[in-house]
This record gives structure tokens, sequence and C-alpha cells, in this order.
């Protein structure tokens, strides 16, 4: 018996009010109503197969439901035949849908029967992946299915619910890689840094029933490659600076595990770092492609430069719209975040891009920058290009950023270089025509 439309809601209400009452159930709510059995999760579902010896398992629910759950039913679960695939599915929607061949599946159970404490029983659907594989391989067109319909001759089943329809989307084998392409970057201070482990962690897809040997390696060509295409300066680890495990052993019933590197903290320069540790074979199964390169980015602070007596300059300021103090290019070494340089507005505007010159006074080693944005809702410096100079003639690009429209201070890694002036060029502003800078600074050594 299958039930198109269920309407309950105005006589639960009654039935809840009623508590332990002695009115007669069938007086209330019809006795179609009494119990109704769906499929939990119901309608179209896609599965993928990885390509194992043992079985796939898909498990899914029936539930009973109800304005009186509690009684007995049964219903039975069956495959369609492909005419009432067809009829159902392939006409209507214009695709080939095939059947899988009964040598691709079995059901643990074909009926449910349900005592009167049993809200809801499972069927477990077992798939032979090596079978399905071979008829997608045979009939490539055809997009292979199970459909499973759910029906009671004694008992109400929700004909909108009745149905889970199994699409195979394809059959992989099984792949390991890291959960994690890359870490975030960490920030530690020169001279303040020892020997400390990062924890990478892989992982099978599938249930691991298997003894898996895992060998790693780190990919020392990558870092140039991925400074050309980013526009970074990132160093490569000295390898006496690191060490990563070249194996280790995926137990059987463990799925996930950490990868455990040691990094020598205290033998790094000031500057911005990349360990590309790579996965790079499996003794079953695959690395997966996209998942076999994992990223351990880090950056040692070089000291935070004292700016007592340096000096700025720019290309565009303005010198009287932000009143007796603000808009001038000095104000982004005073350490007062409540002052701003601005770039000229008052009296005709300067359009980007726009130049701020520091004059840090003596050669320092520069490793890093700090900028922080105005604030009070004009966080509007966009792209920044920086360069460093001993003469304030020849200039050597050291980095290019874009800033964030916050207010907290943002850390830039640049390529150390050595000199006394620094150039920040403001290509663009998220506030096209002004552009304004509360703080910039700087950290290296002398």
């Amino acid at each position: 018996m299958k039930l198109k439309t269920i309407l309950l809601t105005g006589s639960l209400i009654v039935l809840g009010a009623c508590g332990d009452s002695k009115y007669d159930l069938d007086k209330l709510v019809p006795e179609v109503y009494h119990k109704i059995l769906y499929v939990n999760n119901s309608g179209k579902q896609s599965l993928t197969l990885y390509d194992t010896e043992d079985d796939n398992k898909y498990t899914f629910s029936v539930i009973k439901s109800g304005s009186d759950p509690y009684q007995a039913a049964s219903v039975t679960v069956n495959v369609m035949t492909q005419a009432e695939l067809d009829k159902e599915y392939s006409e209507p929607e214009g695709i080939n849908y095939q059947l899988i061949d009964a040598s691709c599946y079995s059901l643990d159970v074909t009926r449910l029967d349900f005592s009167p404490a049993d809200r809801y029983k499972l069927v477990n659907i077992s798939l032979k992946p090596q079978n399905v594989k071979a008829m997608m391989e045979n009939t490539p067109d055809a997009v292979w299915v199970l459909p499973l319909q759910v029906s009671s001759e004694t008992d109400s089943v929700n004909a909108d619910r009745c149905e889970l329809f199994l699409r195979l989307e394809a059959v992989v084998s099984p792949a390991i890689g890291f959960t994690d392409s890359s870490s975030e970057l960490e920030q530690k201070e020169y001279g303040s840094v020892s020997t400390f482990i990062e924890k990478i962690k892989f992982g099978l897809d599938v249930d691991n029933k298997w003894d898996l040997e895992c060998q790693f390696a780190v990919d020392q060509d990558y870092v140039a490659e991925y400074n050309l295409n980013n526009g970074t300066f990132f160093r490569t680890l000295p390898e006496r600076t690191y060490t990563v495990p070249e194996t280790m052993t995926l137990i059987e019933g463990v799925t996930t595990a950490e990868l455990e590197v040691a990094i020598k903290g205290e033998d790094l320069e000031p500057g911005d770092y990349m360990l590309p540790v790579r996965l790079t074979g499996i003794s079953q199964f695959e690395v997966s492609e996209e998942k076999a390169l994992c990223l351990l980015i880090f950056r040692i602070m070089g000291h935070k430069l004292e700016r007592t007596g340096w000096t700025a300059e720019a290309t565009s300021e303005e010198l009287s719209g932000e009143g007796a103090v603000n808009g001038r290019a000095g104000c982004v070494l005073d350490d007062d975040l409540s002052t701003f340089w601005h770039s000229k507005w008052q009296n005709g505007e300067d359009k980007p891009p726009y130049e701020l010159i520091i004059d840090a006074q003596k050669e320092y080693t520069f490793t890093q920058l700090a900028m922080v944005q105005r604030g009070n809702g004009y966080t509007d410096t966009g792209l920044c290009k920086y360069y460093v100079s001993s003469d304030k003639i020849n200039w050597i690009e050291i980095g290019a950023f874009s800033m964030e429209e916050i207010a907290d201070v943002q850390f830039f890694g640049i390529k150390s270089s050595k000199g006394r002036y620094i150039k920040i060029r403001i290509e663009s502003s998220y506030r096209y025509g002004y552009c304004s800078l509360s703080e910039v600074y700087v950290y290296g050594l002398e």
C-alpha cells in the first residue's frame, strides 16, 4: 500500500493533547496513517566505488513513523527491472540508464519485519567493484545504476520516499595523500628558535585493511618553481637543517597518520622558508596526484628595527586637508596608529601609483616589512611593490603584495636585501584616487 500525500498535522495535535485518554485512534486518524514506512535519504545518490579485492559496502535505512508507530510492520526491498527503470527514469530523462548485473551486488535482506519497538531497520548492500568496472568498460556509453524500491502488501509506504536510486559514477583505485596541501605560515623570532617539530597528516581515502609502506622525499626543485609562478621569495631549507622520514608504515586498521618533520630553527637566518614534502610512493594502490605534496612554510622574523631618526617622503601628500599632523609621509614612522599618511586630495587629487621612500639613515639587511592600514573605515591601500636601494638611485625589487582591507598589522616576507632606503610603490587603492597608511614597520639585522 502506497501513500502519495500525508496530512497529519491537525490530528497529531489532537493526539498530543489527549495524552493517556481512551479515544478510539481510528476516529481521530485513519488507520492507513498509523504506521508509515519510508526510505531515509531516498532519491538519487551518487556513488564511487573503490577497486579493491573486497566488496564495497553501502547501507541505508528504512524508517517506521506515523501517528502510532508502535505497531508491527513489514516491507520488502526490491530491485527494479530494466523495463521499470526505462519507464520511470531512462525515457523521461533521455538518459541511457542500465541496471547493473546481479553478479555486481547482493543485499543482506530483502524483507524487513518491524517489531512494535523497532523504529528503523538497516539494509546492507555489497557491491563488487571489479564486476562493476568490467561492465562500465564494456559499455562506456551507459549510466550504470542500482534502483531499489520498498513496498508492502499490508502497511503504508510513503510514495515520495520509497525509492533509492544509486548511480555508480566510477570505480577508482584507492589513493593515499596529504590531508592538507599546505600549512599555515608560522612566524618565529630570530635568535629565539630552537628545533621544532611539524606534523603532517596523511592517509588513505578508504578504510585501511592493509599494512602500507609509504615513501617520502623533499622536492628540492619545487621552491624555485613556486617563487617564479607566485612572485615570492621563499628559501629552500638547507639539508642539514631538517629531518624527514623516508618511509612510514600505515598499519592495518589505521587510515590516517602523522609524518613528523624536525627542523633546526637555530641554524636559520631571518627570512621566509618553504619545505616541500612529497609522498613519492606506496606499496599498494596509488598516490593521489592532487594530494601528493605538502608545503611547510614558516617565517624567521628579523629584529624589529628601531626607527628613531628615520625619515619618509612621498610623491603625494595631503599637507592641509587632514589637519596639522596627518597626511604627511612621516606619520608612517611615528609609532602612533591614530596618525596617517594620505595622498593629496584637497585642491586636486593625485592618481596612483604613489611612492613612499623611507630613509633608515644607515644600511641594514632588511628581511620583512609590516604595515597597518589607516583604519576607521579607510582601509584603502591595495597592491604594493617594495624596493631597496643603497644610493636612492639604483633600486632592487624585493616583493609585491596586496594588503587586506583590515586595520590589523599585516606582515610581508621580502627578499632579504641590504640597503639604506626602502621604497613602497602603491599600485592600487580600494578607494581609487585616495590612499592612506598608518604605520610601516621594518625587520632585519644590522
